[in-house]
């Protein structure tokens, strides 16, 4: 395929913009341009060598990084409890330690079922915060007092049978869990908080303070490790023996996210070393290269 082509399928492919290649080539917008329809009249080897290095960098970058989606227990888990949760309107808590595919999980979910509300909190949020940023999911402006977000908030959602879900919850101070609360119990919407174990914790409070708030979580559920016949179906999805599932959960420690940086990087390594295949020993050495 001549290499216009190439990069033209490629910026379909992945919806790359002239300015996107731009950037990670150095090159000048309308310099690409030109080049694309045969127009330039520089140096078109200067150009073809940057694009070719581009092209070749992405398709490596792609096969190696992206691994496909793969329903494993942890998907299965949260995709149940907030399926409950969506048609019953109740609040669910999922918890479990870092890696173990939860903010997947949750994404995945809300992309099959549109009618879900996904907020990703972070350290910063205030019970405020919270109720801009689902003001803003509803497509209002997210502006006013805590009073008007949530008298507008509780008009959009009443009795709309949808549900809210909260990715690192953990991150909330109490107010925005109470706040999330007061959403339920006036709109009957379902609510899911998604988090580490420490959320369980907040949810309670430290002597039990907090009932009010715990005691209106309907489903909860703890998430271990990734489970040795996740892993079979991991590897079978990307080619791989899946006879090496023993081996990928010792050296991930069934860490989801630990686990596909292993297989990713065991996958370069033995193209790099002009192997056919992965096998034990490059599993090893390469769980050498990450972090504990």
């Amino acid at each position: 395929m001549d290499i216009r082509a190439e990069l033209k399928e490629l910026m379909e492919s992945k919806n790359y913009s002239i300015a996107f290649v731009a950037t990670a080539t150095g090159l000048a917008k309308s310099t690409i341009s030109m080049w694309i329809n045969d127009n330039y009249n520089g140096k078109n080897d200067k150009i073809t060598d940057a694009i070719n290095n581009f092209i070749n960098r992405e398709r490596e970058r792609i096969s190696n990084n992206d691994l496909p989606f793969v329903d494993i227990s942890t998907s299965r888990y949260i995709n149940e409890i907030g399926r409950l949760c969506h048609t019953q309107g109740k609040i669910g808590v999922c918890v479990g330690c870092a890696g173990l595919g939860k903010t997947v999980a949750v994404k995945r979910y809300t992309k099959m079922f549109m009618d879900s509300i996904l907020i990703e909190s972070d350290s910063g949020y205030t019970a405020k915060s919270l109720l801009k940023e689902v003001h803003r999911r509803l497509g209002l402006a997210g502006k006013g007092s805590v009073y008007d977000l949530m008298d507008e908030v509780v008009r959009k959602l009443n009795q709309s049978g949808r549900l809210l879900i909260i990715d690192e919850a953990e991150n909330l101070p109490y107010r925005a869990l109470e706040i999330a609360r007061r959403i339920h119990d006036k709109t009957g919407v379902g609510v899911l908080l998604v988090g580490r174990s420490i959320l369980l914790e907040n949810l309670k409070g430290y002597n039990n303070q907090y009932d009010q708030l715990y005691s209106r979580v309907k489903y909860t559920k703890i998430l271990n490790r990734i489970q040795l016949v996740d892993i079979q179906d991991i590897l079978r999805a990307v080619g791989q023996n899946p006879d090496l599932a023993d081996v990928y959960l010792q050296y991930s420690d069934g860490n989801t996210r630990r686990l596909e940086h292993l297989i990713t990087h065991s996958i370069s390594i033995a193209r790099f070393n002009d192997k056919a295949e992965v096998d034990s020993a490059v599993i090893q050495e390469t769980s050498k290269l990450l972090m504990a």
